[in-house]
Order: C-alpha cells, then sequence, then structure tokens
C-alpha cells in the first residue's frame, strides 16, 4: 500500500490515542508531530506503538511547517501517499477499510493529487460503494497526498500557519491540472469548533440556536488568512473565491453574536488586519 501517516498534536488528551489507533495499523508508519510547548500527557503511551515516530521539540509551529516536513521524510524514506490526519479525527473500523478499499480500486490515479473523504457531522449514507467524485477543495484531515505530485506543487505555504492550508493546497494543485477526488460516502468523524446553543441578540435573545463556535484566536487566523487568499487568488477561478470569502465572513459573524468573548474577539480582528496590511503572516505574534 506504501501509505505513511501524519497526524499533528497541541495539548492533546488521551482521547487521541484512541483517535490514532484507528488508522495506525492501517498504515506503514505515522509521524505524530507535537506542537504542544510541554511534554504532553499522551507521549509515553504513543512510544509504546510500532510504527509510530514521536517529534517534540517544545515550539507551536502549526500545521503547514509540520505538514512539510512530513511530507519530505515520507518522500526521503520512499513513501507515496501520505494520510494527513487531525488530533480530534477519526474512523470507524468500516469506514477506513472501505477507505483504503475505494482507493486501491480506484483506476486512473495519475492525475490525481489528493483522496478525500466526507466529515459532515450528520452525514447519513444512503448508498454503499465509492461513487468518486470530483471536487475543488478537500480539508486536510483524512486527506490521502499524492506525494509525487507533492514534489511537483511544492510545499504547503507556511504563511498561513493553521487555517486555510487546505483551501491553498488546493487551489495550487487545481492551476497545476491535477484533480481531487472524494468519496462522498466514507466519513470521517472529525471536529471543527466547538457546538452551542444559544440564544444572541439576533433574535432578541428569544431563541436558542445551534452555532459552531471558534476561540477568538482561531478567528484571527481564520480573518487574516482569509484577507491574504484573497489576495494571493484574486484573479483565479479555479476555485470560488467569493464561496471562501463568504465562509470566513460568517463564521466571524457567528463568533461575534454567539461567542462569549466580544472584546477579544474584536482585539484579534482588529490585530488580523493590522498583521495582514504589514504582512506579518505565520504565527500570531500577539498570542
Amino acid at each position: 500500500m506504501n501509505i505513511a501517516a501524519v497526524v499533528i498534536l497541541y495539548h492533546p488528551g488521551v482521547e487521541t490515542v484512541a483517535n490514532i489507533d484507528t488508522y495506525c495499523n492501517q498504515v506503514e508508519k505515522v509521524y505524530v508531530f507535537d506542537n504542544t510547548e510541554q511534554v504532553s500527557i499522551i507521549k509515553e503511551m504513543l512510544l509504546l506503538k510500532p510504527g509510530l515516530l514521536y517529534f517534540h521539540d517544545g515550539k507551536n509551529e502549526g500545521i503547514a511547517a509540520r505538514l512539510n516536513t512530513a511530507a519530505q521524510m515520507a518522500v526521503a524514506q520512499g513513501y507515496e501517499w501520505l494520510l494527513m490526519m487531525d488530533q480530534d479525527s477519526s474512523f470507524t473500523p468500516l469506514m477506513i477499510d472501505n477507505y483504503l478499499s475505494c482507493f486501491n480500486q480506484y483506476k486512473n490515479s495519475e492525475p490525481v493529487v489528493m483522496f478525500g473523504v466526507n466529515f459532515e457531522q450528520d452525514f447519513q449514507p444512503a448508498i454503499a460503494g465509492c461513487n468518486p467524485v470530483f471536487t475543488n477543495e478537500l480539508i486536510t484531515s483524512g486527506t490521502l497526498l499524492n506525494l509525487s505530485k507533492f514534489k511537483k506543487i511544492g510545499l504547503f505555504d507556511e504563511n498561513l500557519f493553521i487555517d486555510g492550508v487546505d483551501h491553498e493546497y488546493a487551489i495550487r494543485s487545481l492551476l497545476a491540472g491535477y484533480k481531487m477526488i472524494q468519496f462522498p460516502h466514507i466519513q470521517l468523524s472529525h471536529q471543527l469548533g466547538t457546538l452551542v446553543k444559544r440564544a444572541s441578540i439576533k433574535t432578541l435573545f428569544l431563541v436558542k440556536k445551534v452555532k459552531k463556535l471558534h476561540a477568538p484566536l482561531r478567528c484571527y487566523y481564520i480573518y487574516r488568512n482569509n484577507l491574504y487568499l484573497q489576495k494571493k487568488y484574486k484573479n483565479i477561478n479555479l476555485v470560488d473565491m467569493q464561496k471562501l470569502n463568504k465562509i470566513a465572513q460568517s463564521t466571524i459573524t457567528t463568533n461575534f453574536f454567539y461567542g462569549r468573548n466580544v472584546l477579544k474577539l474584536i482585539h484579534y480582528l482588529l490585530l488580523a488586519k493590522k498583521d495582514f496590511r504589514n504582512n506579518k503572516m505565520g504565527k500570531c505574534a500577539g498570542n
């Protein structure tokens, strides 16, 4: 199968070990990069797993830089594909088996740079089978990266640090003439933000709604990196930049009305705009 995997940690809990267990035996090697400043509580548990390599330097280097390191290591060690995972992502045994089966069965994979799955939390597969479809974007987690194409497309954009890394790489992949395939009936368990049920001033605090919220610092990256992507690809039509812009704006608006730390959110949004204008990318210096 010739697949390695990478998972990037940041203050992981013991549940992360269980998440890694859902796919570690299905690949030949797992690279674990721990961005936690201190030694993680699960380090010793991870070191007991065969085929797992654990890296920790006490620095938070974000997502893009760690993905680049893992991909380069996998290439140097002769792997052809890299399964990219988040610490809060997992598969059921059936789903990972089906995923790899669909991947191996797919014909004409030469122009494909990435294979991915469905990550919607309310997903209910209506039919069985692979049913591959072309897509313009895939989230990083759960995606299989073609390392031969990685060598041609280039590194993940480290200016983004953590947010929009997948969007940017998808754009470059499409511009390079490659395709992305999603198996819509293969589900990844993946947590995007924190779900809450709250009222807001928009409904005069009379109606509670389920909303997905992010920490103010994460909103900093969402806002700043969206500005960066809109500028970098302003003349590109392969990916709907207006759609990405609307998603970012909607995320910020939701956090503004339903979050509980509006002043901190405003602080980070103002800082994000200032940093973008001053071309300060990478890790937020104001954290």
